[in-house]
């Protein structure tokens, strides 16, 4: 959670008018992230906080995974 609100504070600095600046769009990601509302039932969750090398391993792994 504090990744992802780290990001939106990064995003909002450059640009005050990006989504997450008002307090009620932030109050909406955070319930999101909590509840995993708007993931797809047959979503995968990757931990995209991992060195890229690791976040493209885990996507490619993903994929090959259920091409079986």
């Amino acid at each position: 959670m504090e990744t992802s609100l780290r990001r939106i504070d990064e995003r909002v600095a450059l640009d005050p008018t990006d989504w997450g600046g008002r307090p009620e769009e932030r109050e909406i990601s955070a319930r999101m992230y909590q509840t995993k509302e708007g993931v797809p039932k047959n979503g995968i969750i990757i931990d995209a906080t991992a060195p890229i090398a690791h976040v493209v391993n885990e996507i490619l792994h993903q994929i090959e995974a259920n091409e079986h």
